[in-house]
């Protein structure tokens, strides 16, 4: 899910240092803004990006440089999120509820997500009717 809805379209950060990368030179203190919607959908890294296939995962080694869910590089000595685990796994009980605990309805309502809007989200939230536990 955060391969394709990331909830935000990119970060941005300043160079700690001076370096240089295809061809771009930057420096100590330039911003630097990493799209996160584009890496996670390069062709290059991503067969088939557009198409929400979640057993893609099935077997997959966890590689930082591909899948970008939450900022870049290792969440231990990086810039990621210190929660992002937490996060995950919380992301993984909703999914088992939602599936398999509820039954529920989805009235009408506008899903589309705008990614030129932090945090991306559906435009008009996520509303469930007729809640229910699962038989």
């Amino acid at each position: 899910m955060r391969r394709f809805y990331p909830f935000f379209p990119m970060i941005g950060g300043r160079a700690c240092e001076a370096f240089e990368w295809h061809g771009h030179r930057f420096a100590a203190g330039d911003w630097v803004l990493l799209d996160l919607y584009g890496t996670n959908h390069d062709p290059r890294l991503w067969p088939e990006p557009h198409r929400f296939r979640p057993e893609r995962f099935h077997g997959w080694p966890g590689d930082p440089d591909t899948l970008v869910p939450q900022g870049a590089g290792d969440p231990y000595q990086g810039h990621r999120c210190p929660g992002e685990w937490i996060t995950i796994a919380l992301m993984g009980r909703a999914v088992r509820l939602l599936s398999q605990a509820m039954r529920y309805a989805l009235p009408p309502q506008d899903l589309s997500i705008r990614l030129n809007r932090m945090p991306a989200m559906a435009e008009s939230g996520v509303r469930l009717r007729e809640i229910r536990r699962a038989a």
